[in-house]
């Protein structure tokens, strides 16, 4: 019976750290963002030359120096996403970035696909495992995006409204 119960914990501990945006359980290897250079409005890389996919979602934000870094696979399934990408970097700080990414099929939703999406478009955040999770869609819906910086300077700001920009605006 004990080994039933230890295998239970253990599966529940599994489930904790790999959960999407759960908090950062690290070990994920990056690179520094530039956090010099000025935050340019004007995109480098045309969204024209990237698939409607995820994979063109990250070629797109990397090609435009919002991304840095390995990307790390997600459990997208507990959001009833397609796939999920979670990349961690550095910008005016030491891996105070992390930035999440996931790809619905929009046009067949499961209920946890339809709850999870209601919540992002209604109030900008939904629930995991008991936390308020801060979140933004895609202008097409297609998409979601977990942004967090744990460094709350000016630039820092600007820099994540850049990203959100990109984001929003890919492939509406």
């Amino acid at each position: 019976m004990k080994k039933i119960w230890m295998i239970a914990a253990a599966a529940a501990l599994l489930m904790t750290v790999t959960a999407c945006g759960a908090g950062d359980v690290g070990g994920v290897s990056s690179k520094s963002a530039s956090s010099t250079s000025a935050v340019s409005s004007a995109p480098a890389m045309r969204q024209s030359s990237v698939s409607d996919s995820l994979k063109g979602l990250q070629t797109y934000l990397t090609g435009n120096g919002v991304l840095s870094g390995d990307a790390t696979e997600m459990r997208a399934d507990v959001i009833g996403a397609k796939d999920g990408v979670r990349y961690q970097f550095s910008y005016n700080g030491k891996n105070n970035v992390t930035a999440e990414f996931y790809e619905y099929k929009v046009g067949s939703l499961n209920s946890t696909a339809q709850e999870v999406l209601n919540s992002v478009k209604k109030n900008g955040k939904f629930t995991l495992m008991g936390q308020q999770m801060n979140a933004s869609l895609s202008d097409s819906g297609k998409y979601l995006m977990i942004y967090k910086d744990s460094v709350s300077k000016q630039e820092n700001q600007a820099y994540a409204d850049k990203v959100l920009k990109l984001f929003k605006s890919f492939k509406s």
